[in-house]
C-alpha cells in the first residue's frame, strides 16, 4: 500500500502531516510540522527563514510522539519538524519496495536527517532533538556533523560516547590502566564481559531486552497476534514505562555493567529469560491495581484514539523493520563504522532531559556520569540534566509543556 494514499492521523490544531521525498540519496519521508506565525518568526527578523528544530523518536514510536511539542515551538518562532525515522510509520522508498535491511546503519541514519534537512531547504539545525532511539541517532549525527548543527538535546536515552578502539588510545594510557584501575571509570570496573551467561544463571534468569529485540524471532513476538491482543500489548508497554507504573519509584545509578546490577531494572528492560516481550508485559500488568487499569484509556497523553494510531500503523507495517535498529546496537559489526569517532566527544551545547521515574537514564551504566564528567561531551558544552517529576520514560508525551520548555531554554542559548 502507498502510505501517500492513507488517510491522515488525527493531529491536533497546529500540526500537519506531508512527504518529503529524498530519493534517489534516501526515503520518501513522512513529516509532520509546525510552522511559525509570520509576525512571531525568529527568522522574519532578518529576512532569513525560521530556524529549524528537528525531533527524532523512539521505540516502538512514531513522530505521532512529538504532536504535543510540536505547535509549542513554533508558537515560539521556529520551524519544527519531526519524521517517521526508517522502518517507523509511514516514511518508505519511493518505489514501494522494501527498505533494504543492509540499510540499517548508524551512517544511513545519519545520512537521513543530512538529506531531510537538505530536502526541507534548510544547511542547518538549530536544535536537533532525540528521544530513545532517536536520543541514539541524534548523538552520532552530531558527532559526525557538529558544522551543521548548533545544539542537541537529548532524551530518555544518554550518550556513553562512540566505540572504542580495540587498540586502546595509546601505549602509556594501556600501561596506566594495567598498574593502577584507578583510572578506569568506576562504571567500567567489574564490567562482565559474558553479561548473557551470567544473566541467565540468575534466579529466574534473565536477558537483556536489546538483545531480544534483536533476535530472528522478535517481530513476530512483537507484531502477532495482531488486534486487541496487540492494542493490549502496546497499552501496557506504554504504561510500564510511564511516570504512572507504581514500580517506577525510584530509578537509581547501576554500579556496574553485571548481572546482579541489571537485575535491578524492570523487566521491560531485563526480561524474565523464559518469556517474550509481550508476556513479561503481560505478567507485570497483572499486578497492576485494577483501579490503575481500568482508567488506562483516560491516560491523556495517550487516549484511545491516540492507540489508534500506533495499533494502526504497525498492524499495516509490522514491527520488522524498527526493531532491526536493536541489531545496529547490539552488533560491533553493524556499527563498527563509528570507531573513526573513537576518542571523540560531542562538541556543540549538549543537554539530557528525561522524567525522574525513567530507569532509561540508568540503564546503561555510566552513561549520565559519561556525559556529566567530560567523558562523552567536551565539559563548556555541557548544559547539565533535567529530570522532570511525575513523567518517566515517555517525557515528550507525558509533559509536553516541560519537554517544550527544556528545548526552547537550550535554543535560545545558542545563536
Amino acid at each position: 500500500m502507498d502510505p501517500t494514499t492513507l488517510p491522515p492521523w488525527n493531529l491536533p490544531a497546529g500540526v500537519t502531516s506531508r512527504f518529503v521525498d529524498t530519493s534517489p540519496v534516501g526515503l520518501k519521508f513522512h513529516i509532520l510540522e509546525s510552522i511559525p506565525d509570520q509576525d512571531s518568526s525568529l527568522g522574519s527578523k532578518n529576512g532569513q527563514p525560521p530556524p529549524l528544530i528537528l525531533l527524532l523518536h523512539g521505540f516502538p514510536n512514531l513522530s505521532y510522539d512529538w504532536r504535543f511539542v510540536l505547535p509549542k515551538l513554533a508558537e515560539a518562532g521556529y520551524y519544527a519538524v519531526a519524521f517517521d525515522l526508517r522502518g517507523f510509520g509511514r516514511s518508505h522508498n519511493a518505489d514501494l519496495s522494501p527498505i533494504a535491511e543492509e540499510t540499517f546503519r548508524p551512517l544511513t541514519a545519519i545520512r537521513d536527517v543530512v538529506t531531510l534537512v537538505y530536502a526541507l531547504g534548510y544547511t542547518n539545525i538549530h536544535t536537533l532533538v532525540g528521544q530513545d532511539l532517536g536520543a541514539y541517532i541524534a548523538a552520532i549525527t552530531a558527532l559526525m556533523r557538529p558544522d551543521m548543527i548548533r545544539s542537541l538535546l537529548l532524551m530518555a536515552h544518554t550518550w556513553k560516547g562512540a566505540p572504542a578502539s580495540a587498540f586502546g588510545t595509546s601505549p602509556a594510557e594501556s600501561l596506566a590502566k594495567m598498574i593502577s584501575r584507578a583510572e578506569i571509570p568506576r562504571w567500567e570496573q567489574n564490567r562482565d564481559s559474558d553479561i548473557h551467561t551470567s544473566l541467565a544463571k540468575l534466579e529466574p534468569p534473565r536477558k537483556h531486552y536489546k538483545w531480544s529485540n534483536a533476535s530472528s524471532q522478535a517481530s513476530d513476538e512483537w507484531t502477532y497476534p495482531t488486534g486487541e491482543p496487540l492494542r493490549q500489548f502496546l497499552r501496557g508497554y506504554f504504561h510500564l514505562k510511564s511516570g504512572i507504573h507504581i514500580q517506577n519509584i525510584s530509578p537509581r545509578p547501576l554500579k556496574a555493567w553485571t548481572a546482579e546490577e541489571l537485575a535491578i531494572l524492570p523487566h521491560y528492560y531485563v526480561m524474565r529469560a523464559d518469556k517474550t516481550m509481550r508476556e513479561n508485559v503481560d505478567l507485570d500488568m497483572a499486578e497492576e491495581p485494577s483501579d490503575i487499569v481500568a482508567k488506562l484509556n483516560l491516560t491523556p497523553w495517550l487516549t484511545d484514539a491516540d492507540l489508534d494510531v500506533y495499533e494502526q500503523e504497525y498492524t499495516r507495517t509490522s514491527f520488522e523493520g524498527p526493531l532491526l535498529w536493536y541489531r545496529v546496537l547490539t552488533d560491533p559489526e553493524l556499527s563498527r563504522d563509528l570507531v573513526c569517532f573513537a576518542g571523540s566527544k560531542l562538541r556543540i551545547p549538549t543537554k539530557y532531559v528525561s522524567g525522574l521515574k525513567d530507569w532509561g537514564t540508568f540503564q546503561i551504566p555510566g552513561g549520565l556520569e559519561a556525559m556529566q564528567q567530560g567523558v562523552s561531551v567536551e565539559p563548556e558544552c555541557w548544559r547539565g540534566e533535567t529530570l522532570v517529576p511525575g513523567a518517566g520514560h515517555w517525557i515528550n508525551m507525558e509533559k509536553p509543556e516541560e519537554s517544550a520548555a527544556e528545548i526552547l531554554t537550550l535554543a535560545n542559548s545558542v545563536s
